[in-house]
């Protein structure tokens, strides 16, 4: 007759669910294309825009992959990947490389406001005002950001009166921010 030869303790075991199953397959860039989604490629980013070390960026990077297993999504967009990635930042006490991670723009919401009340050239100075006011916050007025104010404010001269106000005001209102936090010692 048949003799089969099995055994259990030589048989491998395939494992049922692995990590990798867990986590989107996809992610849609900032232009639109969907790409496969590499973890590798957070890490590479954290340090490349931020200069954390390597083995923050991994641990980083690793508690934010165990965040997304638990929400079982297919896809994610860069813009959603890179909150979370933030939000672990903050959560591990890296604030300085959070503030360099994040993104800079304007909630839905206020756009949608915006479109509104405003017209196309107003619209965009404003955008443009509301983002560069957020960098020059966000970056502690290096002289990066202090070189672009110094741009803009001379650029906001030859703009119409509305529109320059509205720049003008965006840098006095980072400056202010700034000095606050500057007599506060938090900068």
């Amino acid at each position: 007759m048949f003799k089969i030869k099995f055994d259990p303790k030589k048989q491998k075991q395939k494992p049922i669910i692995s990590p990798e199953d867990l986590l989107p397959k996809t992610v849609e860039n900032t232009r639109g294309e969907l790409m496969k989604f590499e973890p590798q490629k957070i890490v590479e980013s954290l340090i490349k825009e931020t200069d954390l070390n390597k083995d923050h960026a991994i641990k980083v990077t690793t508690n934010v992959l165990r965040r997304l297993g638990g929400l079982g999504l297919e896809f994610i967009a860069a813009p959603h990947l890179r909150e979370l990635v933030c939000a672990e930042l903050t959560s591990q006490g890296l604030h300085e490389y959070r503030n360099k991670y994040t993104r800079l723009g304007v909630p839905i919401y206020d756009v949608s406001q915006m479109l509104k009340k405003q017209n196309g050239t107003t619209f965009s100075t404003l955008l443009t005002a509301q983002v560069i006011e957020q960098y020059v916050h966000l970056d502690r007025l290096s002289e990066d950001a202090t070189y672009i104010i110094e741009q803009i404010s001379e650029y906001a001269k030859d703009l119409k009166d509305n529109e320059k106000n509205l720049i003008l005001n965006s840098m006095e209102n980072a400056l202010k921010m700034y000095n606050k936090k500057k007599k506060k010692h938090l900068v």
